[in-house]
C-alpha cells in the first residue's frame, strides 16, 4: 500500500482528531480544573486578569463557532429537509410506477384468475412439488415476440447464508414474469464456506427449470489481496459471466426480495433509451418490511434511518444517486470501469462500485431510479427475552461497524480525485478480464451442462475507450458533500455536542464570549428542530412502509407464495411503533457515532475487518408443514 493511499484512508480519522484539538483550543482554557489551573473564586473585577479579554475572540474559537454551526445546519436542517422531500416524492412515484411496466407490455393489468396464470412446478428438497404462479404472465404475449430480449444476470452473493433464506429469495424471483425467459441467476459463493458447494447444488436442483439459467461460482480463498465477503464473491462471479453479456447485471443481497416490476421497469428503460442503456447504473430504495415488528426497537429505528440515508439521494433531479445494498448495472459499464474490486476498501461494495463508475467515466455515466423498493430483513436473534435483545443489539452493532468501515471509500474517492488531477491512467479492462481465465478450473458450473464451461471473451469492449469530458465541478462537490454526511457528520456532531455540554456545565456564562454563548443556543435550537424534522420523516415513513409491504403482499398472493410467507409482512401501527420516535437520538449514537469513531480511528493501523454474516430470521417452511400433514 502506497503512502498516499494510507494517508487518504485515514482522512476521516484525522478529521476527528483535528476537530477534538480545535474544540480543546477553543474551550479548554476556560474550563477550571480540567485544562487549566483551577480558579473557582473569580469575581467580576478580576475576570479579565484571570481569563483574558472576554471581548476578544480567538482564532480557534472563531473556527469552532463557524464549524459547529455549519455542521448543525447540515445535520439538523439540510439533510432532514432533503430526506423529507425524497420520501414524499418516493411514495408518490412508487404509486405511479406500480403498474407502469405492466401497462407497457400488456393491455390489461395482472389478473388473479386461474385461467390466466401459468404454473411452474418446483421440486423442494424433500422431493415434493409445489406450484408457483408467475406474477404477470397472463396476457403478455408481446414479451416473447420482442427481438433481442434484455437478459438480467442476477448475482446473489452469499457467505455462510442460511439455505432457507436463499431458497425464499429464489422462490420470489422464480415467480416473476420474466424469470424463465430473461433471468440468468448466479449464486456467488465463497470457497472458504464449507457448505457453499452443497448449498448451491441443492438450490440449483430445486430451481433448474425456474430461470433461463441458474449456476454458481466459488470465489477461491487463496487469491492474494482478496478478502472473504460479498464484494469478492460478486467480483469473481462477474468476471466469469462478463464475457456472455452486454445488457444489465443485477446485484442484490441474498435475503432481498425484488418485485417483478423492478426488472420490467429496467427492461422498459433499456428499450426506450438504447443510447444510455449501456452506461446506466440503476438504483432502488430499500425497505425493512419483513420482521421489523419482531426485532429490538433500537434495531428497527436504526434500519429505518439506514433506509432513509439511501432514499435521501434518490429523488428526481438528484445529480448524485448512490445505491444502497441493491442495484443493477449494464455489463458494458461494469467492464469499462474494470469490474468489482476485491480488496478491503470495497467492503462498502455498493458505494464503492458507484464511485468507481463515477471516476472512471469522469462522472459521465447515467444513474436511474427504479421506483420498486427492495424488501429486506432486519438483523435478528433466535434467543428470547433479555438475552435475545442484547444479542440483537450486538448483531446490529456488528452490521453498523461493517457499514461504517465503508468510510474507506472517502479515502478512495479522494485518491481517485487526485489521480484525475494528476492524469493517471485507470486500471485496464484486459487486466480485470484476464483474471477470469486463470486457473482454468475456476469457472461457473452450469446446471444445463455436466461439464465445466470455459468462456472465450468476444471483442464487445473494443470501442469502449471513447473520449472523456471534464468533471462537473458542481456534481463533484455534491458527491463529497454526500460522503461528508455519511462518514464525518455522525462523529463531528457528537464531538460538538459533548464539548458544548461540558463547557456549559463547567463554565459560568459571565466567563463565556457572547458569540460562543450564541452558538451554543443556536446549535441547541437546531438540534430541537432536527428532532422535529426527523419526526416528520418517521411520520411520512409510515405511509411509505405500508405502501411497500402491501404491494409486496399483493404480489406474493398473486404468485401463490403468500401462504408460506406468513409472518414475513411487517405492518406498522401508530400505537405499537410510537416508541420509535423517542429512540432516535440514542439509536443514532449507538449505531452511527460509536461505530463511525471506532472504524475511522482503527483505519490508522488496519483496513482489515473480519467479515461476519448478519444474523437474519430463520424462515419457516410452510410448504414442508403442508406436506407432513398430507
Amino acid at each position: 500500500m502506497g503512502l498516499v493511499t494510507r494517508i487518504c484512508r485515514c482522512i476521516p480519522g484525522f478529521s476527528i482528531i483535528l476537530w477534538i484539538v480545535i474544540a480543546y483550543l477553543a474551550l479548554g482554557d476556560r474550563i477550571p480544573g480540567w485544562f487549566s489551573s483551577p480558579n473557582t473564586n473569580v469575581s467580576a473585577k478580576n475576570v479579565k486578569n484571570t481569563y483574558g479579554d472576554l471581548h476578544h475572540l480567538t482564532v480557534s474559537q472563531g473556527i469552532y463557532i463557524i464549524y459547529s454551526v455549519s455542521i448543525h445546519i447540515l445535520a439538523c436542517f439540510g439533510f432532514p429537509i432533503r430526506l423529507i422531500w425524497s420520501i414524499w416524492q418516493m411514495t408518490d412515484e412508487i404509486k405511479a410506477a406500480k403498474f407502469d411496466a405492466a401497462e407497457e407490455y400488456a393491455e390489461t393489468e395482472f389478473s388473479d384468475d386461474k385461467s390466466s396464470q401459468h404454473s411452474l412446478s418446483v421440486k423442494s428438497l424433500s422431493g415434493t412439488e409445489s406450484s408457483i404462479s408467475r406474477v404477470g404472465t397472463p396476457k403478455i404475449p408481446s414479451l416473447a415476440e420482442i427481438p433481442e430480449p434484455v437478459v438480467h444476470a442476477i448475482i446473489l452473493p452469499s457467505y455462510k447464508e442460511d439455505i432457507d433464506t436463499l431458497r425464499e429469495t429464489l422462490s420470489v424471483l422464480a415467480s416473476h414474469v420474466l424469470a424463465k425467459s430473461n433471468y440468468d441467476v448466479y449464486l456467488a459463493m465463497e470457497q472458504r464456506d464449507p457448505d457453499a458447494e452443497s448449498t448451491a447444488t441443492q438450490l440449483i436442483l430445486v430451481f433448474a427449470t425456474s430461470f433461463r439459467n441458474i449456476s454458481f461460482t466459488l470465489h477461491p480463498g487463496d487469491i492474494s489481496g482478496e478478502v472473504a465477503g460479498k464484494s469478492s464473491n460478486v467480483s469473481w462471479a462477474a468476471r466469469q459471466l462478463s464475457h456472455n453479456y452486454v445488457d444489465s447485471d443485477s446485484r442484490k443481497n441474498s435475503d432481498t426480495h425484488l418485485s417483478s416490476n423492478y426488472f420490467l421497469l429496467i427492461t422498459k428503460f433499456h428499450r426506450e433509451n438504447p443510447a444510455e442503456a449501456a452506461t446506466t447504473l440503476y438504483c432502488t430504495p430499500i425497505i425493512f418490511d419483513r420482521n421489523s415488528n419482531d426485532v429490538n426497537p433500537f434495531v428497527r429505528v436504526a434500519d429505518i434511518f439506514w433506509c432513509g440515508a439511501g432514499i435521501s439521494g434518490l429523488y428526481k433531479g438528484s445529480p448524485i444517486m448512490i445505491p444502497t445494498s441493491v442495484y443493477s448495472i449494464a455489463m458494458t459499464l461494469a467492464g469499462e470501469v474494470g469490474g468489482w474490486d476485491t480488496g478491503p476498501e470495497s467492503i462498502g461494495e455498493d458505494l464503492h462500485m458507484f464511485l468507481k463508475c463515477y471516476f472512471s467515466s469522469s462522472g459521465q455515466f447515467h444513474t436511474k431510479i427504479i421506483f420498486s423498493p427492495a424488501s429486506q430483513s432486519n438483523v435478528s436473534s433466535d434467543l428470547k427475552g433479555i438475552s435475545g435483545a442484547i444479542n440483537n443489539l450486538q448483531a446490529r452493532y456488528k452490521q453498523a461497524m461493517r457499514h461504517m468501515w465503508g468510510s474507506l471509500d472517502t479515502g478512495y474517492a479522494v485518491e481517485r480525485a487526485l489521480h484525475i488531477m494528476w492524469k493517471k491512467n485507470d486500471e485496464k479492462l484486459s487486466s480485470w478480464l484476464s483474471r477470469a481465465n486463470d486457473p482454468a478450473d475456476r469457472v461457473p458450473r452450469w446446471v444445463n451442462d455436466s461439464n465445466l464451461t470455459h468462456f472465450t471473451p468476444p471483442n464487445i469492449y473494443e470501442d469502449i475507450n471513447r473520449p472523456r469530458t471534464s468533471f462537473s465541478k458542481i456534481n463533484l462537490v455534491i458527491l463529497f458533500h454526500r460522503l461528508f454526511e455519511a462518514h464525518f457528520l455522525p462523529s463531528h456532531l457528537t464531538i460538538a455536542l459533548v464539548s458544548a455540554v461540558l463547557y456549559s456545565a463547567l463554565v459560568p456564562p459571565p466567563l463565556t464570549h457572547r458569540l460562543l454563548l450564541w452558538s451554543f443556543g443556536f446549535n441547541g435550537t437546531m438540534r430541537l428542530l432536527g428532532f422535529s424534522l426527523f419526526s416528520v420523516y418517521l411520520f411520512l415513513y409510515e405511509s411509505y412502509h405500508q405502501l411497500c409491504v402491501r404491494t409486496r403482499e399483493d404480489e406474493m398472493k398473486r404468485a401463490g407464495l403468500w401462504d408460506r410467507m406468513q409472518g414475513g409482512f411487517a405492518h406498522r401501527a401508530w400505537r405499537r411503533n410510537a416508541v420509535d420516535y423517542c429512540l432516535m437520538p440514542v439509536t443514532g449514537t449507538l449505531f452511527g457515532t460509536i461505530p463511525a469513531v471506532v472504524a475511522e480511528i482503527s483505519h490508522f493501523w488496519t483496513d482489515q475487518l473480519v467479515y461476519t454474516v448478519s444474523a437474519k430470521p430463520q424462515l419457516k417452511r410452510e410448504i414442508e408443514k403442508v406436506v407432513e400433514m398430507a
